[in-house]
């Protein structure tokens, strides 16, 4: 008897598979940031929950315990998900929402409040609010756009994301280089021939995210 291979053997990671194994990867990074001296500030003032933890991630964005345990949490079911198609939109989907309620829970809850137990200040409120709309309009864009139109798009948003990111790490990283991040995750949902330059479009706006950031706290220049 001959024996056949399995077409369905080979599979191939679609643009959604990626943009959430991306988002995973970076919730990871930031879980674990979250730990390190150093990176975060005030290390000693960490506490598991509560207002009362003074650690900030790069100086700016309010961290516990168990707010780093919630950013690792997400980077292994991402991980977990972004197995299969179906799966990557329902992590970006739901991530995206869980987000968009963390951003409605900082906004109406005051920084010194008891219920701000995770906690959250205002810059983690602005995040949250550009993380749970890009992932929720990744998770529900649709498949496949006209390719012409669709890759010119893609390969414009991933070289402004680059330009934009570099800018950020001399000037107001807060400010610029999410806003990049998230060009460059738009251009990453979008696929086609441009998607490997979204992917370093990407990777090159989170590098340059943590630097800025630190430059910007060790020569005191402003953050936003």
């Amino acid at each position: 008897m001959e024996a056949h291979a399995d077409p369905g053997a080979i599979s191939f990671r679609t643009p959604v598979q990626e943009l959430a194994l991306l988002v995973g990867l970076g919730f990871l990074l930031t879980g674990v940031a979250g730990f390190i001296p150093g990176i975060t500030t005030h290390f000693s003032d960490l506490s598991f929950a509560g207002h009362g933890s003074g650690a900030k991630l790069f100086g700016v964005f309010q961290v516990s315990i168990l707010h780093n345990l919630v950013h690792l949490l997400l980077g292994v079911a991402a991980l977990v998900l972004s197995r299969t198609r179906e799966t990557s939109r329902a992590f970006l989907i739901g991530g995206g929402l869980i987000y968009l309620t963390l951003f409605l829970y900082g906004l109406f809850t005051s920084d010194s409040s008891g219920a701000n137990f995770i906690p959250v200040n205002g810059a983690d409120d602005v995040l949250h609010l550009s993380l749970g709309l890009g992932m929720l309009v990744f998770g529900l864009l649709p498949e496949r756009l006209p390719a012409g139109a669709g890759e010119t798009l893609a390969g414009f948003l991933a070289a402004a994301a680059i330009f934009v990111s570099a800018t950020g790490v001399a000037y107001r990283p807060l400010r610029l280089i999410p806003f990049a991040i998230v060009l460059a995750l738009i251009a990453v949902g979008i696929g086609g021939r441009s998607v490997r330059l979204a992917t370093v479009a990407v990777f090159v706006g989170a590098t340059c995210f943590a630097i800025g950031m630190a430059l910007a706290v060790v020569t005191s220049n402003p953050l936003w």
